[in-house]
């Protein structure tokens, strides 16, 4: 299985040389809450009122939220969960589609004795954030998907159209398991949003060009990415846009340009976006 555009872009393994796990000095406590058969790591930055709950990208930890969770804990209890076969959570060869990874968080949040939860989630998580407010809508008070909403099935054929291939899969057996295993559940999982019943705002970072082209990529590449992005990757995202938006037309959903996949960490967006998370879930 090869690593591509599409997976790491959609579906969310792509690290854009993240430091989260080299400086760890936002103000929060780590724990651990053993359910569903598994250990799984969080992050606690306190807080009180209603709960905040952000769940992570593929590849990531709830380390990824550590400059963005703070500054929801003057008015809310802020938490940010690591899933399975992630980080420190434990790491087992199974359990990766989205009802199993759902009843993780579902059984954390009884662990931690949290009745009702604001769900914010990046990218890969969309399918748990989808899943859990559909199943659960009286626990589910607002959701924000932040590049997480869509149909990943088929991702990893219309991959192989991609003329500028990424890296191959981890070489570490049991991460490329756990890859491997997370992926076959995003690509077999069928999303419908109209069970949702909570309020929702979408963020969608609109793919302008490909990540991997640069000013030494040959010519006759630069512009097979181009026709990529243009036939494939752009109506791939435009489909899913609109698709959801028909499905859930109550919900906002905001196109943002001008950034990338992890635009909550982007300096030159992060602080509208927390702007405009802080009044969506002080909204009504």
């Amino acid at each position: 299985m090869k690593t591509a555009f599409l997976i790491l872009v959609v579906i969310g393994c792509i690290n854009l040389g993240l430091a989260q796990e080299q400086k760890d000095d936002s103000p929060h406590t780590s724990g651990f809450a053993t359910v569903n058969g598994v250990k799984l790591h969080y992050l606690d930055w306190g807080g009180s009122g209603e709960v905040v709950l952000f769940i992570t990208g593929m590849g990531n930890n709830a380390h990824v939220y550590d400059w963005m969770a703070p500054k929801f804990a003057d008015k809310y209890r802020v938490l940010a969960l690591t899933r399975r076969g992630y980080g420190e959570s434990d790491k087992p060869e199974t359990g990766y589609d989205a009802d199993t990874l759902t009843e993780d968080m579902r059984r954390f949040l009884d662990h931690m004795k949290i009745k009702r939860v604001h769900l914010i989630g990046h990218s890969a998580a969309g399918n748990e954030l989808t899943t859990f407010a559909s199943k659960y809508p009286k626990r589910t008070l607002k959701v924000v998907y932040l590049d997480a909403a869509y149909d990943r099935r088929g991702v990893a054929k219309i991959e192989d159209a991609d003329p500028l291939p990424l890296p191959p899969p981890p070489s570490d057996p049991l991460r490329r398991k756990i890859e491997e295993a997370h992926i076959a559940g995003m690509e077999s999982y069928v999303p419908t949003y109209k069970k949702i019943k909570a309020p929702v705002l979408n963020f969608y970072a609109i793919f302008e060009k490909h990540p991997e082209v640069s000013p030494d990529t040959p010519p006759d590449k630069q512009k097979a990415a181009e026709a990529f992005m243009e036939t494939i990757v752009r109506p791939y995202q435009r489909r899913n846009i609109d698709g959801f938006r028909r499905e859930l037309p109550s919900a906002r959903v905001i196109e943002l340009t001008g950034t990338h996949h992890y635009f909550f960490r982007d300096p030159a967006r992060r602080d509208e976006v927390i702007r405009t998370i802080r009044e969506f879930l002080e909204g009504p």
